[in-house]
């Protein structure tokens, strides 16, 4: 069966995409699936962040940088859809590249991090409409909104995810979300997922298993491969 094609977009930077690529990525691997995860961010967050991990790691991330592919990125990708059982892709903001647009025409699902404010939720939107285009000629294309750096305790955090909850019927909101937490900065030193702390990290490993089953649900995959 071909690799299931995840992509991170939104229309701007900043906004968690690259923490949620990685500790998605690294997820699916301890739950023993193949995975791939494509940096194709000019920036190479992704690409610096999975080469810090040790040596011989256990559960290391293959990584593979494909920012200058430019709008043959999908023509790339689709030479590995028989190798791998899920490729996740690190997309830059849509509003500096043709990339996010390419990869939303191959990708099963589309996330969309937002932190919760009025700022990023109005650029959220022209990402999604154009997500929800794509799905014409990509009809199996399903877009989700992730809440990502959510800051616990603001009364404007709780209006903006009531928001976020209502903002395009075609793109609901993921029920799980992923906080502010030292956790996830720490972890891109450790060149992998804040499951590399164990118990320490306990609260955030909670938020990305969550996030992990949640994802797999909606793509209609086993939580743990067998």
């Amino acid at each position: 069966m071909p690799a299931k094609i995840i992509i991170l977009a939104n229309q701007k930077g900043g906004a968690g995409k690259t923490n949620v690529a990685v500790h998605l990525a690294g997820t699916c691997v301890r739950h023993g699936y193949k995975t791939l995860l494509i940096d194709a961010d000019p920036q190479g967050t992704a690409t610096k962040w999975v080469s810090q991990a040790e040596e011989g790691a256990r559960h290391k991330i293959r990584v593979m940088g494909l920012a200058m592919a430019g709008q043959k990125i999908g023509q790339e990708v689709k030479q590995y859809v028989d190798d791998y059982d899920l490729i996740i892709a690190d997309c830059p903001p849509a509003v500096d590249s043709p990339i996010p647009q390419v990869m939303l025409m191959i990708a099963d699902l589309a996330l969309v991090p937002v932190i919760p404010n009025p700022g990023d939720l109005w650029a959220a939107t022209d990402l999604l409409e154009m997500a929800e285009r794509i799905q014409g000629p990509n009809p199996g294309l399903q877009i989700r909104i992730v809440a990502s750096n959510v800051r616990a305790n603001l009364a404007m955090t709780k209006v903006a995810l009531s928001n976020m909850a209502k903002m395009r019927e075609s793109a609901p909101l993921m029920k799980a979300s992923l906080h502010q937490r030292a956790a996830y900065v720490e972890s891109m030193l450790a060149g992998d997922s804040v499951h590399y702390f164990g118990s320490s990290a306990k609260t955030a490993i909670a938020e990305i298993e969550a996030l992990y089953a949640e994802v797999m649900g909606v793509l209609k995959m086993p939580r743990n491969k067998k």
